[in-house]
């Protein structure tokens, strides 16, 4: 019985090993195996977050890119097509009417874009994520960036975004950066996050418009230099018009600068997810050495201990014959 027992436990041990593919189970059959084991599936749990954070901040910058690629081909039209037909004589009234109502629709599609939400976070409103969009419209027309006139607010020397409240300095409620761990070692400044070890995924629509007004007092903002150019065009003011297409395309330099610099950082998510991946199949393939099992070392080992169970079985057979008369009993 004893060898039958040790037979029988040998057969299911091995079967247990093809089934499940691993050696052990538990680090008291391989303490020094296993330890590594524990080690290195640590290593992998970071990997794999880092990874997982990289597909995220990847996914919700493609979103963001594509809102100001489409922000880009609409601006694009209305610098080189739509003003440039306006400030022509042979228009007249009516066409000049026409050319405003396109800016005005124009105007509506950029507030759409600039509302964009990837999940619950609207891409361009900070650290705003399942608040209420970040841009609005007041009664005349102007932008609000969480409710206050983006042509009031300035930018402090820190980076951070206030403005003027009954002359208090008020810094704009949820605007502060967002930061994802990528595998470049995120560290801490006090009680802020090193801005060099974090990847920032959070995107200040005032940075990406524009803010404040300029030393002749005209909008830095693209949206509210559009409601003027609108205007402009429907009472036929050249010289305005003139002055604020010129504007314009400064501020659009600003803002295909900002395109530029997500590409880059697509570039870099793609490099990061490369890496990344090649370290969680790294880890994979010592995890499987540490804990694999040899298929044609094992597939021989249950052949033999098939053998070796039929053996006993046969030799207990012949030790301890049945008769009739222990089937009657």
């Amino acid at each position: 019985m004893k060898y039958l027992n040790k037979a029988r436990s040998d057969y299911a041990s091995t079967n247990e090993k093809i089934s499940s593919g691993k050696r052990f189970d538990r680090i008291s059959q391989d303490v020094i195996a296993g330890t590594k084991v524990l080690r290195v599936r640590t290593e992998m749990c970071k990997a794999e977050t880092q990874y997982n954070n990289v597909k995220s901040a990847q996914e919700e910058l493609s979103t963001t890119e594509l809102a100001m690629t489409s922000i880009n081909n609409i601006l694009t039209s209305a610098s080189s097509e739509k003003i440039n037909a306006a400030l022509s004589e042979e228009k007249g009234e009516a066409g000049r009417t026409a050319i405003a109502n396109e800016i005005e629709a124009m105007r509506n599609e950029i507030l759409q874009y600039v509302n964009t939400k990837y999940n619950s976070r609207y891409v361009f409103g900070g650290s705003n994520s399942s608040y209420t969009a970040p841009f609005s419209l007041n009664s005349d027309g102007r932008l609000l960036y969480n409710g206050i006139d983006v042509d009031l607010i300035q930018q402090d020397v820190d980076g951070s975004y206030f403005y003027d409240n009954a002359g208090v300095q008020t810094k704009i409620n949820l605007d502060t950066d967002v930061y994802l761990d990528i595998g470049l070692g995120i560290k801490l400044k006090g009680n802020d996050i090193d801005p060099n070890t974090g990847f920032k995924i959070s995107y200040s629509g005032l940075e990406i418009l524009g803010f404040g007004t300029n030393a002749d007092g005209m909008s830095n903002n693209i949206f509210n230099v559009l409601t003027e150019i609108e205007n402009n065009i429907r009472n036929y003011d050249s010289i305005a018009l003139n002055e604020k297409h010129a504007h314009l395309r400064t501020l659009c330099d600003s803002f295909r600068a900002n395109l530029t610099n997500i590409g880059a950082k697509t570039n870099l998510l793609e490099t990061m997810e490369d890496r990344l991946k090649n370290s969680l199949d790294g880890y994979k393939s010592r995890v499987n050495t540490l804990m694999g099992i040899n298929d044609a070392e094992e597939a021989m080992n249950q052949s033999m201990n098939e053998y070796v169970l039929k053996a006993v079985i046969q030799m207990g057979a012949k030790i301890l014959p049945v008769s009739l008369m222990d089937f009657l009993r």
